[in-house]
């Protein structure tokens, strides 16, 4: 059982800026990974499990004694979902531009909103939808500047899509585990459980493992420890308090991030319509935060 001490909403902000940083890592770490997209996945998702394993052994192995059905259920899907967004997501930066990948890997609020009136028949209000219009606009936007046409770039979007899709499964998941899961013990198992996932799928096809350049290897270690470690890790905390489509409308910054580092660590330019899209995702963002009033928890319990 999760102890769920008292956090300030400052302490929120703090880390999930730091963990926006860390995520928007991600589009240049896999760019300078000349590697299988598998394999990528499979490294980034191992790296961290090295690091949480042993921790989770010293500090939380009486607390995975405990786990119930239930939430080795919620673990267990939230790990096959985990390990299908980065395989997907992944692969489709080999078949089309980092900005149409990340742009449409972060329509989450877009999917989430389906599955609230869909599947929960429960309606959302009209800022929030004004948020989500605001959303897509500018992600349209954003991506309108760098499309390429073609079935290759279709085949890329297509997986990007897929991408944003199954990490909205995992978003929902977490939220339900992380009732009564404790962070570490949920990220530990779930980061293992999906290496272990893609590691078999990496045996299975013989992709290459070896024999990759330094810069290959250095990537994945700051795939693992910054996007992972600090990224991911960093959402999963939030999660228990703030709603999944509050965390969705924020994973929107990721795009025009990761444009400002290309350009930091590449000399990118940076297009008109970045500007564009970016300023309407802004809106989103600010919109979609008011709307939901940012609920976050900071009571114990």
């Amino acid at each position: 059982m999760d102890a769920r001490p008292t956090e300030s909403v400052a302490t929120y902000t703090v880390v999930l800026v730091a963990a926006l940083l860390a995520v928007a890592h991600a589009a240049i770490f896999v760019r300078l990974a000349d590697a299988d997209p598998l394999v990528t996945s499979a490294y980034r998702l191992l790296i961290a499990s090295m690091v949480l394993i042993p921790v989770a052994g010293f500090t939380a192995r009486a607390e995975i004694g405990r786990l119930n059905g239930r939430e080795w259920k919620l673990i267990g899907c939230a790990a096959i979902f985990l390990a299908l967004h980065f395989a997907t997501w992944i692969a489709s930066l080999d078949f089309t531009s980092i900005a149409n990948s990340v742009v449409l890997v972060t329509l989450t609020p877009v999917w989430l909103a389906v599955w609230s009136v869909v599947a929960l028949r429960s309606p959302l209000g009209s800022r929030t939808w004004a948020a989500i219009g605001l959303a897509i606009g500018g992600s349209a936007i954003m991506g309108a500047g760098s499309a390429r046409l073609g079935l290759e770039t279709l085949m890329g979007d297509g997986l990007a899509l897929a991408g944003g899709i199954l990490f909205v499964g995992f978003l929902l998941l977490a939220e339900a585990a992380r009732q009564t899961v404790g962070l570490i013990v949920f990220v530990t198992l779930v980061y293992s459980g999906a290496a272990i996932m893609l590691w078999a799928v990496v045996f299975a096809l013989g992709l290459p493992l070896v024999g990759l350049s330094l810069e290959t290897y250095l990537a994945f270690i700051g795939l693992g420890l910054v996007s992972q470690i600090i990224g991911h890790t960093g959402f999963n905390w939030t999660v228990r308090a703030i709603p999944p489509m509050v965390l969705a409308l924020l994973f929107l910054a990721e795009p025009i991030l990761s444009t400002a580092l290309g350009w930091l660590y590449f000399g990118e330019g940076v297009a008109r319509e970045t500007f564009m899209g970016g300023a309407l995702i802004l809106a989103a963002i600010y919109l979609g935060v008011r709307a939901s009033g940012t609920r976050i928890t900071v009571q114990t319990g």
